[in-house]
């Protein structure tokens, strides 16, 4: 089932879920996975339209995340949001088609630019 207009937030820092929740809550279908392998059971059965994805995560990391979302070839716009400096991660993120990267501390403005982008 396509659920293009949700969005899927998966970070193990429930500060930064609570900060989704704020920002997003209100306007769009939201779902926040702390754990990434829960949320890859969900993504299965759903294809959110956007999906704020934490890199450093215990289980299976971001990186493995995208992998596994870009092999299955769903539509998901996935951002990467992390405090880990970018250039560490970009060329694997590249290779897996990120849309964008958000860096923490989050940026409301940035974060609402995105949402407006990939769901209107």
């Amino acid at each position: 089932m396509k659920s293009l207009e949700e969005i899927f937030v998966v970070d193990d820092d429930q500060g930064i879920l609570d900060s989704f929740d704020a920002l997003l809550g209100d306007d769009y279908p939201l779902h926040m996975f702390s754990d990434s392998r829960r949320a890859i059971r969900v993504l299965d059965e759903k294809n959110p339209g956007l999906l704020f994805l934490d890199i450093k995560m215990p289980g299976m990391n971001g990186i493995e995340v995208l992998k596994w979302i870009r092999d299955r070839s769903l539509p998901t716009k996935v951002v990467i949001v992390t405090a880990l400096p970018q250039a560490q991660y970009e060329e694997d993120a590249n290779k897996y088609g990120v849309y964008r990267y958000l860096r923490k501390p989050l940026d409301i403005d940035e974060v609402e630019e995105i949402t407006r982008a990939v769901l209107h």
